[in-house]
């Protein structure tokens, strides 16, 4: 995978997919925290948690998701159902990981809390504002949607302050950011295979997805030509999703964790 500035053939990226896309190659990727449940409904809660806290380093993200999951237990969506927001906030008083605190993991679970209450799962959530058509308005409108939702007693006030951190673990593409982490938890929901585990199986196209972009994943896709755009912004995202469709237009971001692998060199500990 030497190529420079233009895509590489079709044998060379399926290579590539078929050298990273492994289980064993998994760790340390948040994803670990998110496989596994038998249930779908605390398979999305996990997902969500665990994509809202995937940035920098992916060894110290997996050191915070640690420290989270002990408080959610094995089964999440019934400890954020039923689960005392007080407690969390206890357990999670000396949870710092960059600038989030315990209380805004708190307050995130109080958010979600509030979305089951009123949809039963995310995934009706997101169906209900999915109009089929392109993915970005509709990862807008479900942020909006959770961020919507009544904090207290995690938060003092009935909305969410504007600028506010818990805002920042559930960044939409709205304003034209690349909404790495939110693409990241539709692709665990959407994508079925040896790594995603699809608990939405079925209820989003795969073709509609966009790749999760990072810093590894934008340094690739100008390496092999799928992009000449310098920013990590939406537009990159889907620009080189675009490119990326002339490979496998049925499932374009199947080849997200491999060009991840290759972007990062193989090396624990860079950011996802």
């Amino acid at each position: 995978m030497d190529a420079v500035r233009r895509g590489p053939t079709r044998a060379e990226l399926e290579r590539l997919y078929q050298l990273h896309h492994r289980p064993e190659n998994l760790h340390p990727d948040p994803l670990v925290m998110a496989r596994g449940f038998g249930d779908a409904g605390d398979g999305e809660v996990a997902g969500l948690v665990a994509a809202a806290l995937a940035y920098g380093r992916v060894d110290k993200i997996l050191e915070a998701l640690e420290a989270v999951f002990a408080v959610l237990g094995p089964r999440p969506r019934s400890e954020v159902l039923r689960g005392d927001p007080d407690r969390w906030a206890r357990e999670l008083r000396g949870f710092v990981y960059r600038f989030h605190r315990g209380r805004d993991v708190a307050a995130l679970l109080v958010l979600v809390r509030r979305a089951l209450e009123r949809w039963g799962s995310l995934r009706a959530l997101f169906r209900e504002g999915d109009d089929g058509g392109p993915i970005g308005p509709v990862l807008a409108r479900f942020c909006s949607a959770l961020l919507a939702g009544d904090p207290r007693p995690a938060l003092p006030g009935r909305t969410v302050p504007p600028g506010h951190p818990v805002r920042h673990l559930l960044a939409s593409p709205e304003r034209g950011g690349a909404a790495k982490r939110l693409c990241l938890f539709l692709r665990w929901m959407v994508r079925r295979d040896a790594l995603d585990p699809g608990y939405w199986w079925g209820a989003v196209d795969p073709a509609r997805l966009v790749v999760p972009l990072d810093t590894h994943v934008a340094r690739v896709g100008r390496r092999l030509g799928f992009t000449r755009r310098k920013g990590a912004d939406w537009k990159t995202a889907c620009e080189i999703t675009g490119a990326l469709r002339a490979y496998d237009p049925l499932d374009p971001v199947r080849f997200d964790f491999c060009l991840f692998r290759y972007g990062m060199g193989v090396v624990e500990g860079r950011g996802r």
